[in-house]
């Protein structure tokens, strides 16, 4: 295996086998240079300014904005190869521009099934290169991307807001932000709205210092009695509504695009631990590590777990990408994604063992991968929420992506049925 992370000769590195090939829209030369300022980013716990110049450069911010809108109009399995390629260069820039992608995934799927206006702001994406900043992350919120503990009071022309949302991914760095806000009517509603970052009311609280995922700048966005003008709210839907078309396929595009970053840490992870391996000598064998069998049984194993978890995650992209209903996608996209929070640090973690100590430095790249792969366990819907969701829909009974301990919510619908 070559430094560059292919087979010797020249085939492709088997872990890319299930994915199109991301250097169509993201060039070789700019992962490169991106990958080269990522040590410096984790370092300074800031997204290095000229790797998001570069994807700006490169049209980035309307891959997944249909054609007909000015962008690039990549289908889901290709926008999470795209996210994969990025994160081997730089996981913290994947995940934090991860939310924009994802923000406008949802505003794809909305228009398509609703086909009002809400292109207007697809093609300002485009054809402005506007980078979104995604504020669904709440404290207390237990996950759910459904809900919102901030009220929205209607006033003229719109709805007032305050509250805070934590963590937000590039909230100093984006031009525009797209928020979940909840009605205090009864029955309230969820509202998302797209609004400029310097609109009145929004400032940022650079608050954001991990353990990893350390140059995804998410920030703390702090919002003080901010007007949401009603042409700006794109979408709308019962609070906590589970059967809503548009918001099951937001939650599938979530879910793969943010496994697919994190697939990219894994790929990296390989690429680091092969090089180190093949150099770590045990010197009274006479071998590298990398040479023995042990070893190879070691990394063996774990690399199937995450060939399975690539192919799953291609194939349920390429089944949205086909027309299947997100309804009934949701399950599939949701296992892929609690799988990965299990498989993924698993997997860098067994890596950086069998390189032992080495690995443990600060000086090499495997350490910082290793911080980075643990974030995983912590993107809504949250494993815990996830699990009673997959269990109960398993049991065939009433299920929701809120986590519902006691269920009182549940009890109530199963009694309904």
């Amino acid at each position: 295996m070559n430094d560059d992370g292919t087979i010797e000769h020249g085939a492709p590195h088997p872990f890319d086998g299930c994915w199109p090939d991301a250097g169509r829209w993201l060039a070789p030369d700019v992962l490169a240079e991106i990958g080269a300022l990522a040590a410096a980013a984790d370092r300074d716990g800031r997204p290095a300014g000229r790797a998001l110049d570069l994807l700006r450069g490169g049209g980035w911010p309307g891959l997944a904005v249909p054609e007909k809108f000015h962008g690039t109009g990549l289908t889901l399995v290709e926008c999470c190869a795209v996210q994969r390629a990025l994160a081997v260069a730089d996981p913290a820039l994947a995940i934090a521009v991860n939310m924009h992608l994802f923000s406008v995934g949802l505003m794809v799927e909305h228009w398509r099934r609703r086909t009002d206006t809400s292109w207007l702001l697809l093609e300002a994406v485009a054809t402005q290169n506007r980078l979104i900043a995604s504020a669904f992350a709440e404290p207390n919120l237990g996950g759910s991307g459904t809900r919102s503990t901030l009220r929205a009071e209607p006033v003229d022309g719109g709805w007032r807001v305050s509250g805070r949302k934590r963590p937000c991914s590039l909230a100093g760095q984006a031009d525009l932000v797209c928020l979940q806000v909840q009605t205090a009517a009864d029955p309230s509603e969820v509202l998302v709205a797209l609004l400029p970052t310097t609109a009145p009311g929004l400032r940022v609280v650079e608050d954001w210092d991990t353990l990893g995922m350390r140059g995804s700048a998410s920030d703390t966005l702090v919002i003080e009695e901010c007007f949401i003008p009603k042409e700006l709210v794109f979408y709308r839907a019962p609070a906590g509504a589970e059967d809503d078309d548009v918001l099951a396929a937001g939650v599938i595009w979530f879910a793969l695009t943010s496994t697919a970053c994190y697939l990219g840490v894994a790929r990296a992870a390989m690429t680091q631990a092969a090089t180190l391996l093949r150099a770590l000598r045990i010197a009274h064998l006479g071998q590298s590590r990398a040479s023995l069998p042990s070893y190879q049984a070691t990394v063996g194993d774990a690399a199937a777990e995450v060939l399975a978890l690539e192919s799953a995650c291609a194939e349920v992209a390429r089944r949205m990408d086909a027309g299947a209903e997100p309804e009934n996608l949701v399950v599939a996209a949701l296992a892929v994604k609690q799988r990965a929070v299990r498989v993924i640090p698993a997997f860098v973690g067994t890596l950086a063992e069998a390189c032992g100590g080495a690995s443990y430095a600060r000086s090499l790249p495997l350490e910082r991968l290793w911080r980075d792969a643990q974030a995983i366990r912590f993107h809504p819907p949250t494993p815990a929420a996830a699990r009673q969701y997959l269990g109960r829909r398993a049991l065939g009974l009433p299920s929701s992506l809120d986590l519902d301990e006691c269920a009182p919510g549940l009890a109530a619908a199963e009694a309904a049925t």
